[in-house]
């Protein structure tokens, strides 16, 4: 297998806070296409599996347009360019839940789909708490924190209730054996 041939430079054909481009390629077979595929603001974004002292994983509940329902979601978004995307994701835990990390580490980096140049960074964050200040959404967010167990969020992730269930795959093994502790200490 070899990479296709890239025939033109990739033009923008639509901006926003999600940009649309087209890029012409040469396929191995010589035929040409253009390809659209788009790529968020700040070009990575990351997320967070975030847990409570008592291991409740931390979700931000909103509405999304694409599947047009409430999801049960990882907080997360984009990184500034120029952010550290530890502190991108420890902001975005903040800003949408009003909860701060006691701890982070990185458990993955990977690309959502064939169709997005973006890449996603995702985290997992233990013994959070809230910061007294709550919430601090941007005007474009509406977002509810709900608290869920381990089990929920494998559920939710089965379900198709969430996003970034690759998130979940990446913390699996560590997930169930924090699971695993939380049941020991009840």
């Amino acid at each position: 297998m070899k990479a296709w041939k890239q025939i033109s430079e990739p033009k923008l054909v639509y901006g926003g806070w999600r940009n649309v481009y087209v890029v012409k390629y040469e396929l191995p077979n010589g035929k040409q296409f253009d390809f659209e595929y788009s790529a968020q603001h700040g070009e990575s974004s990351a997320a967070v599996i975030a847990l409570t002292k008592d291991r409740q994983v931390i979700i931000a509940r909103q509405y999304r347009v694409g599947p047009a329902q409430i999801m049960e979601e990882l907080p997360g978004g984009g990184v500034e360019k120029g952010e550290d995307k530890a502190q991108a994701v420890l902001r975005e835990l903040r800003e949408e839940t009003g909860y701060e990390a006691g701890s982070i580490e990185h458990i993955g980096s990977l690309y959502k789909h064939a169709w997005i140049s973006s890449e996603w960074d995702y985290y997992l964050a233990t013994d959070c708490v809230l910061h007294p200040d709550g919430l601090a959404l941007d005007e474009m967010e509406a977002i509810e924190t709900k608290l869920i167990s381990i089990n929920e969020l494998f559920k939710n992730a089965r379900s198709g209730k969430m996003t970034d269930t690759e998130a979940v795959f990446l913390a699996y093994d560590r997930l169930k054996m924090l699971e695993g502790n939380n049941e020991k200490s009840s």
